[in-house]
This record gives C-alpha cells, sequence and structure tokens, in this order.
C-alpha cells in the first residue's frame, strides 16, 4: 500500500498545481461580421442594404472596419441606417475612440437634428440615425449572442 502513496501524492500536487496555473493565453475570438448579420436576422431584423468600407464618414481609417446596413424590423414599414465596426484587439480598438468620435461628429454636422445613437461595446461600435429602443435592444441582444458577454457603454435612444 505504501509503494502507491508517493506516486499517488505526485499526482494530487500535479493536478492541484495545474488548477492554479491553467491555460493563460487569450481568451474566445469575437464572433465576426457575419455572425452579428446572422444574429441580427434572429432578431426578427431584415437587412435590405448592406455596404461594406461604408463609414457614414470621410475617416479613411475606419473603413476597412465598417459595414453600413438599412435594417427593418419585423413588419414594420420604418427602415433603420445603422453603421456598424469591428476590431480584432483591444489595442486597434482603443487606438480608434478618437477616429470614431470624429466620424459620428461629422455624420452629425451633415445631417443637423438626426438624433444619433451610439452603441460601444468592444470590440463592437455601432451608430445610427433616429434608432427606436426596440432597434438599440435588438442589436445589443445579437451582439451578446454572438460573443456572450456585452457590456454596452452607450447612449441608448430616446
Amino acid at each position: 500500500m505504501n509503494r502507491w502513496l508517493a506516486p499517488l501524492a505526485v499526482l494530487v500536487l500535479a493536478l492541484a498545481l495545474s488548477g492554479c496555473y491553467g491555460d493563460t493565453g487569450p481568451g474566445p475570438t469575437p464572433g465576426t461580421m457575419d455572425d452579428v448579420i446572422a444574429a441580427i436576422v434572429l432578431q426578427d431584423i431584415t437587412v435590405l442594404h448592406l455596404t461594406s468600407g461604408d463609414a457614414g464618414c470621410s475617416t479613411a481609417s475606419l473603413h476597412e472596419n465598417a459595414v453600413h446596413m438599412t435594417l427593418v424590423i419585423g413588419a414594420q414599414n420604418a427602415s433603420h441606417e445603422v453603421y456598424f465596426f469591428n476590431w480584432k484587439n483591444q489595442a486597434k480598438y482603443d487606438a480608434a475612440a478618437a477616429d470614431f468620435a470624429a466620424c459620428i461628429s461629422e455624420f452629425k454636422s451633415r445631417n443637423p437634428g438626426a438624433g444619433v445613437t451610439e452603441l460601444d461595446a468592444y470590440p463592437w461600435r455601432a451608430y445610427g440615425p433616429g434608432w427606436t429602443p426596440q432597434l438599440y435592444t435588438k442589436l445589443v441582444n445579437a451582439l451578446t449572442a454572438v460573443d456572450g458577454k456585452v457590456s454596452p457603454s452607450a447612449t441608448p435612444a430616446p
């Protein structure tokens, strides 16, 4: 019986240490823009138009990350413009914050009185004019379905 005690103690120690110092690699990769679009459609939203590279402003650094969508909720007649952006990592996301703010400012100056809503939930950002609270909620739900952990800091629609 004693001959098994030492190997068993080593095994228990090894398992305990591996639990304390487990995988410290990067977390899960956020979903793709295609995943977000699929999740939006599952929220009873129809995508009428989709234009890749349209940031809604002239800020060239955002065009690669941008998708412009025209969305309709359920059987409603009204459509909503959404400019969606995705970054691959936190550093690029953080570095683009000023460009994103400038883009929204430019959009507002070209569309005075449009009532622009913003959504900021790493790795996603979005904005658009005339969003309803229902649209805002459905977009947050879609992002949560894709990434499982959205905590938006945003300006919800009135």
